[in-house]
């Protein structure tokens, strides 16, 4: 038997062309028939979504993150 609600993980940058890559924990998400959890419309909206993770995850590190927190030293 199958959960009828999920909470996720989603990572995605920001559309069209986001360079940062962001996170936001969404809980208590309807889970379709064919065990697939539904991202509301209004949060999908302007994001390009990367990846879905099961459960409450914490990004320890991600790509691009140490070039943006350097200092420009030229």
């Amino acid at each position: 038997m199958q959960a009828n609600q999920a909470t996720v993980t989603v990572l995605y940058y920001d559309a069209p062309v986001g360079l940062i890559m962001h996170n936001a924990v969404l809980a208590d998400l309807p889970v379709s028939d064919a065990g697939r959890v539904m991202i509301p419309a209004s949060f999908r909206k302007g994001k390009s979504i990367i990846a879905v993770l099961e459960g409450e995850c914490k990004i320890l590190n991600s790509l691009g993150e140490r070039v943006f927190a350097q200092v420009n030293l030229g």
